[in-house]
């Protein structure tokens, strides 16, 4: 608070400097007439009807659309289109938006710009959708006049504004120029360019889709194609139409011909049976015994219709199951009609007839035998065939599967290309104008009070920050508190600052040097300040004292003078001695005669009489000085043998106080040396100045002077850091 308080009028004027030169800088600015347009975009509402499902909106996916279509109306060549169509308007109308001044009708870019030439740049680029290219002279030409029109890209960019209404479907396109007309011309014609733009941008996209599509579907129909025919030439070649239907036919013909194989042996037993039958008979004839026939009439014809029957089936491949069922049924009634055979009728049988019976049986029996051979033969070569139709049915289906990948891969992108196809057909987008922008009826307010305020509120809050932070960084000891916090050192005063360059010493102390109260206080608080310094150097009980600091331009030598002049106040004798060899600021202030480095005085010669002869009378009573020459050097190479510091203590029964300057400890060994002539030590630091590394050795050493520091005085503090 003390250091704004303290650049207060630093602050206030900055203030009010910002809010006068707001207000010229705001007098002439024109005013604006806003125009504002809206359109939909579609991007969060599918209320059209879709020739395809969609998923749902994914506004993740819409708002990235929104950033496009946003960045896409601001782009140059949108921006270009709009610059064309503002140039054809004003070369064009009688009633054109702006009128060039003389000023710039005086410029090489008017004078050298061809009206004719330059409308018809203008209609041919809009119409290619293109933009100027500087590295053409003529459209060089005509960029620099649609500058000079203020209808480049930078202009118009400066008072457009374009972004999404927040939370909705739609964009706000708004423009302030001079012209109300011009701003409701610019956010219409701004759509329009924009949605002419966007959709020959999307149409030459799907445009290529379907190239590419379509050359990818070609490419995939050829791929099906030779697999197709790869697995017909395969088929053709090994003389299947289809495997897995002649596998299955096969199959089926094995299971029928070994059914046609148990008949056939069953008819080969009981043929078998009727051959033993008469072999029987004969036999029994042959024995003498007569034998009755039977009904071997009957079974020779049924024989005879089996033979028939079963040659019929043969012919037609084995094949008829009709057939088969009729055999099937002849030979049941051929057996049960032998196995009556042995019932006699009572009419015997010749040996001829027997005979001839038994050749019938064994032909039988041997056509049966050669039935079942055939049988098994058809059977043994159609079990082979399927195991070949096993390899061949591998085969076929690995080409199947190649077909069917392929045909997949070509019914995916068939149907990509009908997508394309469609979006061609489809509207490409769904933006709508829903609000025209119209001319504005008075222009927007000039907000000339709010820019005022924020200017001056701004650098007021900037002056206030930069005092604050100059403050917060600020590691001068300026104040008392602040000392104590980095010096350990005892404070035994605090001197204020005092105007010494404009008035003496005893001006300051003893006369009223002002009228002005400010200065008045200064000067009463320095006086009080150097009284309470005097008061702690009378009530240290000590009377040679060393003055000195960390470093140079502390204050010690106008400090030595105002506690010599103070203690003179009191009735004190003084001695200044100037022991600061490399400033002899004290003896050039005092007017001092150098006599330190040259007096010498045997102990035995001791007398202050031999003193006084060396030093100079001030002009106030009570204080005499010491001065010296000054130079490179430290008291120990300069001074004699028997110099005067030598002598100090027998100078305490004339002299009150002695008052030595030491050169400052950072730089110089001086007061180092000067210590031991001393009984006191006092450290003068500056509030000016802030504590480096070589200062804090300095006060170490201040600090290892067993008992001799007297303490420290922080001098030309500012009044509003004394802490009183």
């Amino acid at each position: 608070m003390k250091a704004l308080l303290k650049k207060k009028w630093w602050i206030i004027i900055s203030t009010i400097v910002a809010i006068v030169l707001s207000f010229v800088f705001t007098m002439d600015r024109a005013k604006l007439y806003v125009s504002n347009a809206q359109m939909s975009t579609g991007f969060t509402i599918n209320d059209d009807i879709k020739l395809r499902d969609e998923n749902n909106v994914n506004l993740f996916e819409a708002d990235v659309k929104f950033n496009n279509v946003v960045e896409t109306i601001n782009s140059p060549t949108v921006i270009s289109l709009l610059s064309y169509q503002l140039l054809i308007h004003d070369l064009t109308s009688p009633k054109p938006f702006r009128f060039l001044t003389e000023k710039d009708r005086r410029t090489p870019e008017y004078l050298q710009f061809n009206r004719v030439a330059g409308l018809q740049l203008a209609r041919h680029k809009l119409d290619s959708l293109q933009m100027l290219t500087s590295y053409q002279p003529e459209e060089r030409k005509l960029l620099e006049y649609m500058k000079l029109c203020k209808y480049d890209y930078e202009s118009i960019r400066k008072r457009l504004n374009v972004g999404r209404l927040q939370r909705t479907d739609y964009i706000d396109m708004s423009f302030g120029s001079e012209n109300p007309e011009l701003s409701a011309f610019v956010v219409n014609t701004l759509y329009f360019e924009f949605t002419r733009y966007y959709r020959s941008m999307r149409s030459e996209r799907s445009v290529e889709n379907v190239g590419t599509f379509e050359a990818l579907v070609n490419q995939k129909k050829t791929e099906l194609d030779q697999k197709i025919d790869a697995l017909r030439n395969y088929k053709s070649s090994e003389g299947l139409l289809n495997v897995e239907a002649a596998s299955g036919n096969e199959l089926g013909l094995i299971s029928q011909l070994e059914k046609a194989l148990l008949d056939e042996k069953a008819t080969y037993n009981n043929l078998s049976s009727s051959l033993q039958s008469v072999n029987e008979q004969l036999a029994q004839m042959n024995q003498g015994r007569a034998v009755y026939d039977n009904n071997n009439a009957e079974i020779v014809a049924l024989r005879k219709q089996l033979n028939q029957s079963n040659d019929e089936y043969q012919r037609g491949g084995s094949s008829d199951p009709a057939l088969a069922d009729k055999i099937k049924t002849q030979r049941a009634q051929l057996q049960r009609l032998m196995s009556s055979s042995s019932v006699a009728t009572g009419k015997t049988v010749s040996k001829d007839e027997l005979l001839q019976k038994k050749a019938s049986l064994e032909a039988d029996i041997k056509a049966s035998t050669l039935n079942i051979g055939s049988l098994q033969n058809k059977i043994g070569s159609l079990r082979g065939s399927v195991g070949s139709y096993a390899n061949k049915e591998a085969t076929v289906s690995t080409l199947q599967k190649e077909v069917d990948l392929a045909q997949e891969e070509y019914n995916k992108l068939k149907e990509k290309l009908n997508t394309a196809l469609d979006s061609r057909i489809a509207p490409p987008d769904d933006f709508r104008q829903t609000l025209k922008g119209q001319p504005a009826f008075k222009p927007e307010s000039s907000k000339r009070i709010i820019i005022m305020g924020m200017a001056g509120a701004s650098v007021f809050l900037l002056t206030t920050l930069g005092v604050l932070f100059m403050e917060f960084f600020d590691n001068s000891m300026k104040s008392p508190s602040v000392f104590e916090r980095h010096v350990d050192l005892k404070l035994i005063s605090t001197i204020n600052h005092a105007d010494l360059n404009k008035y003496s010493i005893p001006e300051v102390l003893q006369k009223q040097i002002s009228d002005d109260d400010a200065s008045r206080r200064r000067q009463n608080t320095f006086r009080e300040l150097l009284r309470k310094l005097r008061y702690e150097v009378e009530s240290s009980n000590k009377s040679i004292f060393l003055f000195t600091s960390t470093e140079s331009q502390q204050g010690k030598t106008t400090l030595v003078q105002a506690l010599a002049y103070s203690l003179s106040l009191s009735n004190k004798r003084v001695l200044i001695i100037d022991t600061n060899f490399c400033n002899n600021d004290l003896t050039v202030a005092l007017q001092a005669k150098p006599t330190l480095e040259t007096f010498s005085m045997a102990p035995e010669e001791v007398s202050i009489e031999k003193v006084r002869e060396i030093v100079t009378t001030y002009s106030v009573d009570g204080i005499e000085v010491i001065g010296c020459k000054g130079g490179d050097y430290t008291p120990s190479e300069i001074l004699p043998r028997n110099h005067l510091l030598n002598y100090l203590p027998q100078l305490k029964g004339y002299y009150d106080f002695v008052l030595l300057e030491g050169a400052p400890l950072n730089d110089y060994t001086d007061s180092k040396e000067l210590v031991h002539y001393v009984e006191g030590v006092i450290a003068i630091f500056s509030s000016r100045v802030s504590l480096k590394q070589n200062d804090k050795e300095s006060i170490q050493f201040l600090q290892s002077m067993n008992g001799k520091l007297l303490g420290a005085v922080l001098n030309n503090v500012n009044d509003d850091f004394l802490e009183l």
